[in-house]
């Protein structure tokens, strides 16, 4: 009778709490809800993506049974898990944190312990960087966890914002008062005869280098990767993305030398860590070596001990209470007179207890480094690899990859699409004068002036680049500019500047003072 009672129990608190995930439960209700005061909202910070929400819990758990809100961002086949919000018993909630601290896990999630007069407050507020390749949707998920099972309660969508294409403010500040702002006052139909295309040379010896960040967790003082263990499979894939192809395809790529450097939090002494990251360095290079057969002398390993600069600027960008103050301990006391005690006892230890938990985890990390050589590709082997491994291209190898896609035909078939090649050719080799210029052609072509900005805003001293120059202020409507580029331009690119002046002469006389007075209005 009494499973009879407790399998009815636990069957009317699941769909109590099922309806109750936007409002508090009725009153006199003997389980928990949640409420939320804000959100759940979702926001891009550069390549991150940041999940926020707030609010309460009503109710008491009973038993073995905890409650959890688990942030997903899905893209097809691949899943980036954000921290979890879980809510315990008192009596849960300290097995839960004695197991982590076991596992060496404390990664995983976040404790939130139901007060003992049923209620509890709730501030979610965490990032995970996204891949730009990764177009998906964000759930956040509902469960019901009990002593050996789980349960979904529910799955709600979180609206994710179109991710916006920004440029870095250096680019903004180099060009500012250079160029005229992208801002499109004259539409004239642009073809490959106006812009300037240039070939790169050949690149005499590709050599690459890959860099890979993991937080590989460990059981407490373990040196060894253990790749079942926790999340310790997912942060492993990271470096079978790079590695795979890397060092099993001998006849395309040949490993010039590897480094593992391995980081900790600043808890436990100083010497512990030192010699536990060391150990752990060591670790990550055995396991590349049993996995990759990566010759163990090509590979170093380094262990950096506490991570306290990283530290530093984690608290910087930070909204922590007591910021100011952690930061002052951390810059006026040195390591070995004191600084973390002072950094516990602070403020009643509340500042170092939120360190545990929101900026010490990312701190305890394995930086990898392979550099590499890769062979040249032939105009096939190119078009496939340059959406697959654009890495591993020249940007000779990409110039004929988007001189073989687009043409003319592409521009009167979709304009919008053409040379996208270009992009991604300047986003791999965004310092080298020829891609720009390249890629500013394309996006001319195409109407998207922000980025022909930004592009020809680094190659403007470049003679080569002038006549899109004269391209970009004919667009913007800087007429007398725009003459005075295609004139410098005839002794670097003769055809076409003749031809844009001609053409330049003609707009003229075809709209005359009418298209001058429309250029004025739009600059007033």
């Amino acid at each position: 009778m009494k499973k009879v009672l407790l399998l009815l129990s636990a069957l009317f608190f699941l769909r109590n709490a099922a309806d109750g995930l936007r409002a508090a439960p009725a009153a006199g209700s003997r389980y928990p809800a949640f409420r939320y005061v804000n959100g759940p909202k979702a926001e891009w910070r550069g390549d991150s993506l940041e999940v926020r929400f707030s609010g309460e819990v009503a109710g008491r758990l009973k038993g073995p049974m905890s409650l959890h809100l688990v942030p997903l961002y899905v893209s097809d086949g691949d899943t980036i898990r954000f921290p979890e919000l879980g809510y315990f018993t008192p009596s849960g909630a300290k097995y839960h944190r004695r197991r982590e601290a076991l596992s060496d896990s404390k990664t995983v999630g976040k404790v939130r312990i139901l007060y003992r007069g049923g209620h509890g407050d709730f501030d979610y507020r965490e990032s995970r960087a996204v891949p730009q390749s990764f177009a998906g949707e964000l759930q956040l998920q509902h469960i019901l966890r009990t002593c050996c099972d789980e349960h979904l309660l529910a799955s709600e969508a979180i609206a994710v914002p179109e991710r916006a294409v920004t440029v870095p403010d250096t680019v903004y500040t180099t060009v500012a008062g250079m160029l005229p702002f992208p801002v499109a006052a004259v539409s004239v139909p642009l073809f490959e005869t106006n812009v300037t295309f240039i070939r790169p040379k050949p690149e005499a010896v590709k050599e690459r280098t890959a860099t890979a960040t993991v937080r590989i967790t460990y059981p407490v003082n373990d040196w060894r990767v253990y790749p079942d263990f926790e999340n310790n499979r997912q942060e492993l894939s990271r470096i079978d993305k790079i590695l795979s192809p890397v060092a099993t395809d001998t006849a395309t790529y040949r490993i010039l030398s590897a480094s593992i450097t391995g980081y900790a939090s600043p808890e436990d002494t100083y010497k512990h860590n030192m010699v536990l990251s060391e150990q752990r360095a060591g670790g990550m290079r055995d396991y590349l070596h049993g996995r990759y057969g990566l010759p163990a002398e090509k590979v170093t390993a380094e262990g950096k001990g506490e991570d306290w600069e990283g530290l530093r600027e984690a608290v910087g960008r930070s909204d922590m209470k007591a910021k100011d103050e952690v930061l002052d301990i951390i810059d006026t006391y040195d390591i070995f007179d004191g600084r973390e005690k002072l950094l516990m006892d602070l403020r009643g230890g509340n500042p170092y207890r939120y360190m545990l938990e929101h900026i010490f985890p990312p701190l305890r990390r394995m930086e990898m480094r392979i550099d590499y050589r890769v062979r040249a590709f032939d105009p096939e082997e190119a078009g496939e690899l340059i959406g697959r491994r654009p890495q591993d291209l020249s940007l000779q190898e990409m110039y004929e990859v988007a001189q073989a896609e687009n043409d003319d035909r592409t521009i009167v078939r979709q304009r919008d699409a053409y040379g996208r090649e270009y992009d991604i050719a300047v986003r791999y080799f965004p310092d080298d004068d020829i891609a720009n210029i390249n890629a500013s052609s394309a996006a001319l072509v195409r109407g998207d002036l922000e980025l022909a900005w930004v592009c020809l805003g680094r190659v403007r001293e470049n003679p080569l680049a002038a006549n899109n120059l004269g391209v970009y202020h004919w667009l913007c409507g800087k007429i007398g500019e725009a003459e005075a580029y295609f004139e410098k331009a005839r002794a670097t690119d003769p055809q076409r500047a003749a031809y844009n002046l001609e053409q330049l002469r003609k707009w003229k006389e075809e709209f005359g003072d009418e298209a001058e007075a429309g250029i004025d209005n739009v600059s007033e």
